[in-house]
Formats: C-alpha cells, sequence, structure tokens
C-alpha cells in the first residue's frame, strides 16, 4: 500500500509569487519561494489590500500615529485612510486560515511586514520594526503559527529551520 505524502498548506504573501498585486501593479517575485518552497509545501495566496477590496493599482499607504494601534493611511496623500478597511477584514480573514502550517509575509508591507515595518508619526520614521495590520492580527490569532518575512529566506539556517519547524 502506497503512502501518500501530503505538502503542507503555508499561506504567502501574493505578491511574492510573483502576481501583480502591489500598490503599484508590481509583483515582487520570490525566486527562492517559487523555485525551492513550491517543492515542499502547497502555498495559499493572500494579499490582504485586494481581498479587502481596494483597486489595483492604488495609492501606497503606510502605518501612521502609534506603534500600538497604527492607522494604514496615505503615503503621499495623508487624507487616504484605509484603516477601517483593513480592520474589518482582519476580523475574518485570520479564520479562514487556521489550517495553515506557517506564513511567508512580504518585508516592510503595511499590511504583512513581519518585523520590518515602519511607522511614522508626524511625518518622522519611528521604527522600522512593527508589524504590518494582518501580520500583526494572524499571529496574535495563532500564536504557534511558524512566521517568516520573505528577506529571512536568504538566510540558509533560517530557511531550513522554517521548512523543519512545518514538517515536524
Amino acid at each position: 500500500m502506497a503512502i501518500s505524502k501530503i505538502k503542507p498548506l503555508v499561506g504567502v504573501s501574493q505578491c511574492l509569487l510573483g502576481d501583480a498585486v502591489r500598490y503599484d501593479g508590481k509583483s515582487k517575485a520570490n525566486q527562492i519561494i517559487l523555485e525551492q518552497l513550491t517543492a515542499v509545501f502547497n502555498l495559499v495566496a493572500v494579499c490582504p489590500e485586494v481581498e479587502a477590496g481596494l483597486p489595483i493599482p492604488r495609492p501606497p499607504v503606510q502605518l501612521t500615529g502609534s506603534i500600538q494601534n497604527p492607522k494604514l493611511t496615505g503615503r503621499d496623500d495623508p487624507t487616504i485612510d484605509v484603516t477601517d478597511i483593513m480592520q474589518r477584514y482582519c476580523q475574518t480573514k485570520p479564520a479562514e486560515l487556521k489550517h495553515l502550517a506557517g506564513f511567508i509575509f512580504k518585508s516592510r508591507s503595511p499590511s504583512c511586514g513581519l518585523n520590518s515595518t515602519p511607522v511614522f508619526i508626524d511625518g518622522k520614521c519611528v521604527t522600522e520594526t512593527s508589524r504590518g495590520i494582518f501580520a500583526k492580527k494572524l499571529c496574535a490569532s495563532y500564536p504557534c503559527l511558524v512566521v517568516i518575512e520573505d528577506i529571512e529566506l536568504e538566510n540558509k539556517t533560517t530557511l531550513d529551520n522554517f521548512i523543519q519547524s512545518i514538517i515536524t
């Protein structure tokens, strides 16, 4: 009797898969994900900003106002505020992802950055190590979820640890 090996499900910021979903209508395809991790995992694409209803392209946004409870406002036009749209999305989306074994986040993203997202207060960057709104909510919902940012995949030891943490 043959035993089928089912690949674990891992969420990934959709732009990292080469999909043109970013604010500027481009992607940030990550070759490590596309060439190595697709062989190990079944990847589930997630783009919080598009899934929340924001268009492609769209005005760029950034985290502003507070490190603990930031707003998601326009980078070039501070009158744009999509905080409520993203928070509504974050109230329901994590429950749809409870089956995931891990998640690969896009670094520096105001929705998906894990530990690298800048926060601006009064026009000045006050930290570059905050979490994007979606990443923060997903990690709070599933504290045991194995997570990593795309930039961390470049370190072979970190990449291997991520893979092993999910497989075991």
